[in-house]
């Protein structure tokens, strides 16, 4: 478990951006995604860092979806199991974590 991180939800969480698809297992799902003022859902650049910056970014949605199968298989209990964040696919990661919260 993450320091600090507690009654939050579990999962495989693959995070979809421009420039590929990053995979882990995190029980930080509602610091990672948010929604704003207008009903829009943003992911937090701070948390998406913290959780993505060292893993391995994907091409395709095939291979990081094997990759997530794999984790999967070592997180077999998980409140969300696998789950694609798609509401950052319009920014590079680098975009997404310098800008901070984006819709």
């Amino acid at each position: 478990m993450e320091k600090g991180i507690h009654n939050n939800m579990s999962g495989i969480y693959i995070l979809e951006t421009k420039d590929g698809y990053r995979v882990a297992y995190s029980r930080r799902y509602s610091s990672l995604v948010g929604m704003n003022t207008d009903i829009e859902y943003y992911v937090d650049g701070k948390v998406a860092k913290e959780i993505f910056s060292d893993r391995f970014c994907y091409i395709t949605i095939e291979e990081s979806l094997e990759h997530a199968r794999r984790v999967s298989n070592v997180h077999s209990e998980t409140d969300d199991g696998i789950c694609i964040i798609t509401y950052a696919k319009n920014l590079t990661f680098g975009e997404l974590i310098e800008n901070g919260k984006n819709t």
